[in-house]
C-alpha cells in the first residue's frame, strides 16, 4: 500500500452511514494516500418508470450520485486529503468495484461488511465474496467506523505449507502488515495454526532456518517480530485465528486468500471467507 496509489472507498448508496469512508479517511491520513470514492448505482424497473426513458433515468441518477459524492468529499478535501469521485451505472455493482479499482490503480479497496448467515452466503453471490475472489488488490472489510483503540494488528500465516504460493503469500502478508503497523503505530502480532503430526512437527521446527530454537522463536526470527507477539496453536486455521483475535482484542486481522477462483474456490472457499461472518473486527485480505 504505497503512498503513490489510491484507496478505493466503496460508498454504499443505500445509507448515509459510511463506515468504509471513515476508516479509509483515517488510513489515508496515516499512510499518505489519496482517496477514490466509488459508488455504483442502478434503478429498478419501478424507479425507471418515473422517467421518460432509460437514458434520462441514468443521466438523472448519475448526476444525483455525483453531487452526493461531492458532499462526502468536501470535508475530506478541507482536511487536506486528495479525493476523487466516481459514479458508475451498473446492475452488477460487486463486479464493478474490482473493475474500478483496476482503472484507478488502487492499492487497497475499503468496503463496509455486514454479517450474513451461512444460508445467505451459500445461496447468493455476495459482494464480499466476489471481492475476495476477484479483486486486483488487497481488500479491507470494515465492521465499524470506530478507531483502532487497542492498536493491535494480527497477521495470519500458513507456515506449515512450504509450496511457493504460500511462501509468496506469507511474505506479502508480512510486508503489508508491517507497513500498516508502522504507519498507524499499531503493534504487529503473528498467528499460525498447526496439527500435532510427526511430519508437520518437523516442518515447523525447520522453518527454513538452522539451529535448535523453538518453532515460536524461529517464526519470530524469520519474520522480524518480538517473541511475545508470535502465537502458534494447535488446531484449524479457522479456530486458531478467531480465538487469537478475540484474546488479543485485535483491531485488524490480515489474512491471505488462495484458491479464490474456479471450482475449488467455489466449493471449498478459504479461511478468509469462512471467518468473515464470525470475526468481530476488521479484515484485510491479501491475494
Amino acid at each position: 500500500m504505497t503512498s503513490s496509489k489510491k484507496l478505493l472507498v466503496v460508498i454504499d448508496p443505500t445509507t448515509d452511514h459510511q463506515m468504509a469512508l471513515a476508516r479509509a479517511a483515517q488510513l489515508a491520513s496515516d499512510i499518505g494516500s489519496g482517496l477514490h470514492l466509488f459508488c455504483c448505482t442502478y434503478l429498478g424497473e419501478q424507479d425507471l418508470a418515473q422517467f421518460s426513458s432509460r437514458k434520462d433515468a441514468k443521466h438523472h441518477e448519475l448526476n444525483r450520485v455525483k453531487h452526493w459524492l461531492g458532499s462526502l468529499a468536501s470535508p475530506l478535501l478541507a482536511d487536506g486529503l486528495t479525493v476523487e469521485c466516481e459514479a458508475w451505472w451498473n446492475e452488477h455493482w460487486a463486479e464493478s468495484i474490482s473493475h474500478a479499482a483496476a482503472r484507478c490503480g488502487a492499492s487497497l479497496i475499503v468496503k463496509s461488511s455486514f454479517c450474513h448467515n451461512k444460508a445467505e452466503r451459500a445461496l447468493s453471490k455476495t459482494s464480499d465474496f466476489t471481492l475476495l475472489r476477484h479483486a486486483p488488490c488487497p481488500v479491507l472489510l470494515t465492521k465499524s467506523n470506530d478507531t483502532w483503540m487497542n492498536s493491535r494488528i494480527l497477521a495470519a500465516l500458513a507456515i506449515d505449507k512450504h509450496d511457493k504460493e504460500h511462501e509468496r503469500l506469507n511474505n506479502t502478508i508480512i510486508r503489508e502488515a508491517q507497513r500498516l503497523s508502522q504507519a498507524t503505530g499499531c503493534d504487529l502480532h503473528l498467528v499460525a495454526a498447526h496439527f500435532d503430526h510427526p511430519d508437520l512437527a518437523v516442518t515447523f521446527e525447520e522453518m527454513h532456518l538452522n539451529g535448535n530454537s523453538s518453532a515460536t522463536e524461529k517464526v519470530a526470527q524469520r519474520f522480524g517480530v518480538p517473541l511475545a507477539n508470535v502465537h502458534l496453536a494447535n488446531g484449524t486455521a479457522h479456530d486458531v485465528i478467531l480465538d487469537t483475535a478475540y484474546l488479543l482484542k485485535a483491531d485488524l486481522v490480515v489474512i491471505g486468500t488462495t484458491a479464490r477462483q474456479g471450482l475449488r474456490g467455489a466449493l471449498i472457499g478459504n479461511t478468509a471467507e469462512k471467518i468473515l461472518d464470525e470475526l468481530q473486527t476488521d479484515l484485510l485480505t491479501i491475494g
